[in-house]
């Protein structure tokens, strides 16, 4: 029905409008409507069209856009000086300066007098000149050093010299592209193996391949692997180098930079990058090279992984079968450190982030790693068995859901861990203490575990044999499976007290060797250990352990983050408890059951001294460092830390929780988490701006940022009462702050959920409610929400009796808001019309007026004040009522040190006399009666 009565001459216009109002994105959505309309009719219509709708494409710097709609414009015989113009500007921003400039001088040629035309191609030729003069320096500095590489009777200092210059040429895109012109790969090629030349050789390789796809295909037909793994075998400088070229071999593929997309055929696909041509080269290199070289070539697969999805010249399911397939054959090949797992981890954790989305492709994620490891761990032989448990903890670490999928519920897997943990080999011990303690992260894998490998980890733990790194693992295990009963005594499949026994063990340990690799498993081990009120209790007092810990937190891991917000979590009582009616309780006890209760160690004063242990330690800027964690899972657990932290001691560390990037870690945790997580962060947020000046704690955009988080709270109908009440605090004093923030909370929908609230039965709801209204009322734009019009004169006149019937309200501080609200409100002529309509008018103002509260009567005056100076007939009808004569006598009785409200007793008598509805007499007003209208 709609798109029959819209022509495209309408939606064009349409178009206009929002393109002058800056609406870019909503301009171009309706040009395509018309354009939609106008399919296959070639006529003046479309052309002008495709001509405003590259004018917004300019804006929104969609050049290839522009590019393509004033072609069309101009075969439909729509090229004018301003289609050629835009065409122009946006080839000179496509770096396509020679079409430009042809577009630039037709525009000037269509219209001589166009001065931003001609200017334009003053730029053009000053830019195309630039390049000339930039192309014949360049191309003399290159023929001359490679003149000097192809020079026979010259010595190697020259030769050096030449490759060095070589480096600085090629270290930007003209001097590459000049350089791979003459030829010059070739002559560099020759050098990689000598001596003094090869490491700038190398460099100039490097060089080469960034940002460039075409010259990184040209390098890797070019240069043969024998070359780069004799650099290899070399165990130098020049080894690591090669890792440098792949990085950037990889860079240039996935950063999808230095390809001219525009040259291509419309239509044409765009061509896929052969990424497995890379991986042999890989594979080889990890052979050969020392472990600074390893570490390059993992650097350059992290990269890949972390950018793929930003990339169009790739295929992502080929570069996930490769990769995967490549990284697990190297494990289980031993052809990988175990300093390099915590590497691929990452890489791992990075796939399943974006295959998991995708059940068929996650399916084949994990037949691809099953193909590889099952058969290892099922060989028989212990060392292959080792190595295929190595691969499956780097598959546990990045994403224990893919692990548990290839483990599932094999017995033999079991089986076998159990009988590596007896090898008399450190390496394999190390390896499957290591699996159990990932294991048993996970309650059904640690139920099956338990039995009989709690003992074997803890003999492992009591053998003097045993190396300090096997003992953490074994203890590791030992923490988890004392946590598998979540803190309920009946399913503790450990004796009671083993987990405090476990982690006076593990300090000892940590003191002794606080290495990286020793403090991340100690802070995996906490993260279940602290479900204890003993442990958590004796942690936080450890001064020197809890810096260790937080000082690890500068560059975490996304398994490090994990285990320091289940820490925190932990140790500040924010994770889900059960609310035990005492009905129940006393059911359950007559009945000679077990309740749940709340460790002596967690009671509410024991409580208050951890967390303001914790804060004075710097655990908000540990939580902070921690905010940027991908895992959803970690970032709950991050927002309910923090408000843990700023919601106890009746909220005296949010100060602390802001001095240490609290509120920015907070709103970055609110945009991405859980339901619950965004519940958490959110009256974090709320208590903040509760406690502390808001202006102050949410400094600049941060203030506007937070009003969404607080709307979020009073939204839903089913929310806890506290929840809404902060909530509903936060949005007041944010309301304070500004125009601006008051602007983002009615744009963001607050006020219809504010007004909701105002008519809940629950008292401090109501009061919360109305002084948010009363704070929103200095704002021009809530104003319009009170102001009756025609299309919404029905909702704004309810508005208005609802807040003035508050006026009246028994309740103080709702009175007090709900009067200071209508004082800024009656500040519209309008609005004055409305108000003195009301039912109830003369009733609530005659009541409230005979209060002695200065701060009520204060604000009651301002209102009639701002009444009587409205309107005449506004002024009338309160004159024609008692209210008059309580303001007379309220002035009498003043007398001469009433101060401010005398002064605004006199307005009102002046407003009156302004109107001609009274007139002075000597010491007094007199009321005069006006004519009446004929």
């Amino acid at each position: 029905m709609v798109a029959a009565e819209v022509s495209p001459t309408i939606l064009k216009e349409r178009g206009n409008e929002q393109f002058k109002r800056g609406e870019y994105d909503a301009a171009v959505k309706l040009y395509s409507e018309g354009l939609d309309m106008l399919e296959g009719k070639t006529c003046h219509e479309s052309a002008v069209i495709l001509k405003n709708r590259a004018a917004c494409y300019l804006k929104l710097e969609n050049y290839e856009g522009v590019v393509d709609d004033i072609n069309q414009c101009i075969s439909m015989g729509g090229g004018d000086s301003k289609a050629f113009y835009r065409r122009a500007v946006a080839h000179q921003h496509l770096k396509h300066l020679d079409k430009a400039l042809k577009d630039a001088m037709d525009a000037v040629r269509i219209d001589p007098k166009n001065k931003t035309a001609i200017d334009l191609v003053m730029a053009i030729r000053r830019d195309i000149q630039g390049r000339k003069d930039l192309m014949t320096s360049t191309t003399g500095l290159v023929d001359e050093m490679l003149g000097s590489l192809r020079d026979q009777a010259a010595d190697v200092d020259k030769k050096t010299l030449a490759m060095k210059n070589l480096v600085n040429i090629t270290s930007n895109k003209a001097g590459s592209e000049t350089l791979v012109k003459k030829g010059g790969l070739k002559d560099i090629t020759r050098f990689l193996l000598q001596d003094k030349i090869q490491i700038h050789a190398l460099n100039c390789v490097i060089c080469l391949t960034r940002d460039s796809i075409p010259r990184t295909q040209l390098i890797l037909d070019s240069v043969p692997l024998d070359t780069s793994l004799q650099i290899l075998r070399q165990n130098n400088e020049a080894s690591s180098l090669i890792g440098g070229v792949l990085y950037e071999m990889l860079n240039s593929v996935l950063e999808d930079r230095g390809y001219d997309y525009s040259k291509r055929e419309l239509g044409q696909p765009i061509k896929k990058f052969p990424v497995p041509k890379l991986l042999p080269t890989l594979f080889e290199y990890f052979k050969e090279c020392c472990k600074v070289a390893k570490d390059a070539a993992l650097n350059s697969l992290l990269n890949a992984v972390v950018k793929v999805t930003d990339s169009r010249v790739i295929n992502e399911e080929v570069l996930n079968k490769e990769l995967i397939n490549f990284m697990i054959t190297l494990v289980v090949n031993g052809k990988v450190s175990y300093e390099h797992s915590q590497q691929m981890s990452i890489v791992v954790s990075k796939m399943w982030a974006r295959t998991r989305v995708d059940d068929k492709k996650s399916l084949q994620f994990v037949r691809q790693i099953s193909t590889v490891i099952n058969p290892r761990i099922l060989s028989g032989e212990e060392e292959h068995q080792m190595l295929a448990l190595r691969a499956l903890n780097i598959l546990l670490q990045g994403s224990f859901e893919a692990g548990g999928d290839v483990i599932k519920d094999n017995a033999e897997i079991y089986r076998i861990i159990s009988k590596l943990l007896c090898s008399k080999s450190p390496d394999i011990q190390r390896t499957a203490a290591e699996t159990v303690a990932l294991m048993s992260s996970d309650k059904k894998m640690c139920y099956n575990l338990a039995g009989h490998n709690f003992n074997l980890l803890k003999t492992l733990y009591k053998s003097p044999e045993v190396a300090d790194e096997v003992k953490l693992r074994a203890l590791v295990g030992m923490s988890k499976m004392c946590a598998s009963s979540g803190g309920d005594v009946n399913r503790n499949i450990i004796a009671e007290g083993a987990g405090v026994r476990i982690f006076k063990q593990i300090r000892q340990l940590l003191l002794k060797n606080p290495t990286e690799e020793s403090r991340k498993w100690v802070i995996e081990a906490l993260a279940y250990l602290t479900i204890d009120a003993e442990v958590k209790h004796d942690l936080v007092k450890d001064e020197e352990q809890m810096k260790i810990i937080c000082d690890f937190s500068t560059d975490p891991s996304p398994s490090t983050s994990y285990s320091l917000s289940c820490i925190f979590m932990n140790t500040t009582n924010s994770y889900d408890q059960p609310d035990i009616e005492p009905e129940m309780q006393r059911i359950a006890e007559y009945a000679k059951q077990s309740v749940p209760q709340a460790h002596e160690l967690d009671s509410e004063d024991n409580l208050k001294t951890r967390i303001s242990l914790m804060v004075a330690r710097g655990v908000p800027s540990v939580l902070s460092a921690c905010s940027s964690a991908d895992s959803e899972r970690t970032r709950e657990f991050l927002a309910r830390s923090y408000f843990g932290i700023v919601s106890n001691n009746d909220g005296e560390h949010c100060g602390a929780v802001v001095q240490q990037g609290g509120t920015r870690s907070l709103l970055n945790l609110f945009s991405e988490n859980t339901e619950e997580g965004k519940k958490y962060a959110a009256h974090a947020i709320a208590k903040i701006a509760i406690k502390m000046n808001p202006a102050l704690a949410f400094s600049g955009q941060r203030a506007m940022d937070a009003c969404r988080p607080c709307i979020s709270l009073i939204e839903s109908t089913n929310q806890n009462t506290f929840l809404v009440y902060d909530g509903l605090m936060g949005l007041t004093n944010l309301a304070s702050v500004s125009d601006s923030v008051r602007e983002r909370i009615i744009r963001e929908g607050g006020c219809h959920h504010i007004d909701f609230q105002m008519l809940e039965d629950n008292e401090a709801l109501r009061r919360a409610a109305t002084q948010c209204i009363c704070n929103l009322a200095l704002s021009d734009k809530f104003k319009e929400r009170y102001r009756p019009e025609e299309e919404n004169s029905t909702e704004a006149v309810d508005r208005l009796k609802a807040i003035f019937v508050f006026c009246g309200d028994e309740e103080y501080h709702t009175r007090i808001a709900a009067l200071g609200a209508v004082a800024y409100l009656t500040s519209d002529v309008r609005i004055c019309k409305c108000i003195v309509n009301i039912g109830s008018f003369e009733e609530i103002v005659k009541e409230t007026i005979c209060i002695e509260d200065q701060g009520i009567r204060h604000r009651l005056l301002v209102i009639l004040q701002n009444l009587l100076a409205s309107d005449k007939d506004v002024a009338e009808k309160i004159i024609n009522t008692q209210i008059f004569e309580c303001l007379l006598a309220l002035q009498m009785g003043i007398g001469s040190q009433g101060g401010v409200m005398k002064d605004i007793l006199n307005n009102c008598m002046s407003a009156a006399k302004h109107w001609g509805l009274i007139q002075s007499n000597p010491g007094e007003y007199v009321y005069t009666a006006p004519t009446p209208q004929q």
